[in-house]
C-alpha cells in the first residue's frame, strides 16, 4: 500500500503539469505586437475546444510552401458567430495574425481571415 502512494503522487503531479502547460499564456507563444499576413489554400479546419486551428498552405518569405498552423480559441470563434461550415478545404484565404515566437514553426494566432472569391471576412472584436 505504501509503495503505491508515491506512484500516485508522481502521476498526479505530472498530470497537473500537463494541464498547466496546456493552458499557456498567449504572449509566451506569439508576438502580439507584430502582424504577419499570408495568402494560401485552406487545408484543414479543426474546430474544437479549447482551441480551433486552421491549417493553410502558403509561401514563407522565401516563397517556399509551408503548412501554417493558425490558432484561435473556440470561444472567440463562437462569439463572432463563425460557423465551422463557413470555410472549407480548398478555399483560398488571406490570414493575418500574431506570428509565433519561434522562427520556423510556421504558426500564428488568428486576427483576421478573408476569402477573396466572395469577399467573406472575419475579424476578431477589438479588445475593450
Amino acid at each position: 500500500m505504501h509503495t503505491r502512494l508515491p506512484v500516485f503522487v508522481l502521476a498526479a503531479a505530472i498530470g497537473f503539469g500537463v494541464s498547466v502547460a496546456a493552458h499557456h499564456s498567449v504572449a509566451t507563444i506569439y508576438r502580439e505586437n507584430e502582424r504577419v499576413t499570408i495568402e494560401g489554400e485552406l487545408v484543414t479546419l479543426i474546430y474544437r475546444n479549447p482551441h480551433s486551428y486552421l491549417h493553410v498552405m502558403a509561401p514563407d518569405r522565401q516563397q517556399q510552401p509551408r503548412l501554417w498552423a493558425i490558432e484561435s480559441s473556440s470561444g472567440q470563434l463562437l462569439r463572432q458567430t463563425l460557423a465551422a461550415a463557413s470555410l472549407v478545404p480548398g478555399d483560398r484565404v488571406i490570414v493575418t495574425g500574431d506570428p509565433g515566437r519561434d522562427e520556423g514553426t510556421w504558426r500564428m494566432r488568428l486576427r483576421t481571415i478573408e476569402r477573396p472569391r466572395d469577399g467573406w471576412r472575419w475579424s476578431e472584436r477589438p479588445r475593450k
